[in-house]
């Protein structure tokens, strides 16, 4: 057990020094760059130099007291910024997971609907109308490059379906779409069997779901760095671009883990419902799937009154 102890504590104590200390340390770095430099003197390289300089030449009579609380401070400064960017990241988890109730979330989800409906639903429009009407009254249509327009058709038709916006975000689309699947497949909420299938899980599906939310929260955590970094602006307007910078690659990161998790816990669902119903010991009434669904469903909601 002490052995236990002793690694849990080293991982925990890597994983914050990786996360969270070494990614405040440059983030202390560059508020003291845009301190120095400010807004008029933004890429003044010898200016800084200059300053780093005089530092060095002050303080190098410093006792080591002077020196260790110097670099205490740089610490607590740079664990105190990895708190508030994983903080920052999930608030931005829950904004990103949101259904649009708020007013901003709202007039997001409308401005994405309209964008919607102006590329895919009209693409998808064109496509069906070139299938139909392509090859003339007088001429019989070739059979190859009908079939290539249908084919174009239906892949419009299925883009406009999947790409439908249906909450302010597409990493919220992305979870909606697998609540959504479900409920049509089994007539169940994966909000109220998830907890239970967890547990039952083996090990395997387990790793890779937590490899995928692991990631997921990462990039709501670089989200957070991104909009430290965008804070800086106020002294230093070139760190508006890394803050840029950093939040594009973060959403671009975390799309693609929501998508990931996603299609894992859907395909948790399709593989090991019917082990949780057997451990509940349920007997759907017929072989299909939304008896199976209801079923479970019945077991874990809750009880009827009286």
């Amino acid at each position: 057990m002490p052995g236990l102890l002793a690694g849990i504590g080293t991982w925990i104590a890597d994983r914050w020094l990786q996360t969270v200390v070494l990614s405040g340390l440059l983030w202390v770095a560059t508020l003291v760059v845009a301190a120095r430099l400010g807004q008029s003197h933004p890429f003044d390289v010898a200016r800084l130099h200059t300053w780093l300089d005089e530092i060095a030449t002050n303080r190098a009579g410093n006792s080591p007291a002077a020196i260790l609380l110097t670099v205490a401070a740089a610490l607590l400064a740079a664990g105190a910024a990895g708190l508030a960017a994983g903080g920052l990241g999930a608030l931005l988890q829950r904004l990103w997971g949101a259904d649009g109730a708020g007013p901003g979330l709202g007039r997001l989800l409308r401005w994405r609907r309209r964008w919607w409906e102006r590329w895919y639903s009209e693409r998808a429009r064109r496509a069906v109308a070139h299938a139909v009407t392509a090859g003339g009254d007088d001429q019989p249509p070739d059979p190859v490059s009908a079939r290539a327009r249908q084919a174009r058709a239906e892949r419009a038709l299925r883009l406009r379906a999947e790409r439908e916006p249906h909450r302010p975000t597409r990493v919220g689309d992305a979870f909606h779409a697998v609540a959504v699947r479900v409920r049509t497949r089994y007539a169940l909420d994966v909000d109220l069997v998830w907890p239970r299938l967890w547990t039952m899980l083996p090990d395997a599906p387990r790793a890779d779901l937590s490899g995928a939310h692991t990631a997921y929260n990462s990039a709501a955590r670089l989200a957070g760095w991104g909009l430290l970094y965008a804070a800086l602006a106020v002294l230093w307007w070139p760190a508006a671009l890394i803050g840029a910078g950093v939040l594009l690659t973060a959403v671009a990161r975390a799309r693609g883990a929501a998508a990931v998790l996603a299609s894992l816990v859907e395909a948790a669902v399709d593989l090991h419902l019917t082990d949780l119903a057997d451990q509940l010991g349920v007997r759907p009434d017929s072989e299909q799937l939304t008896e199976l669904g209801r079923a479970v469903g019945r077991r874990l909601g809750p009880p009827a009154p009286p």
